[in-house]
Formats: C-alpha cells, structure tokens, sequence
C-alpha cells in the first residue's frame, strides 16, 4: 500500500455506491488489506493514517 493508493481507495470507499470487493481487486490488493487501512465510510483506519502521516508517505 502507498499513499496514493490509500488515496484513491479512500475516495471510493467514501461512495455508498460502491463495493469493496471491487475497489480492491481494482487497486490490486484483497479486501483484507482494504480494511486494514480504510474504513467503510472510506475515512482513514489506524494503519491508513500512519501512512498519510509518515514522513516517506
């Protein structure tokens, strides 16, 4: 996961239209991974925003 892709996953996440099954084979990630760092309402989850917060983002 880098930041634009937490980006981008987090801007769909935010749409109650779309599927999370699908935003993450998109991204190329399982929907695991997904979750571990975007919540359904697509704000940022604990591992998501240390990576919005690191230095190397």
């Amino acid at each position: 996961m880098d930041v634009s892709t937490l980006l981008m996953a987090m801007r769909a996440m935010s749409d109650p239209r779309t599927c999370a099954k699908e935003i993450a084979q998109k991204r190329g990630m399982t929907t695991v991974t997904l979750y571990t760092y975007v919540n359904g309402d697509g704000t940022a989850k604990v591992a998501g925003q240390r990576l919005l917060d690191s230095p190397t983002g």
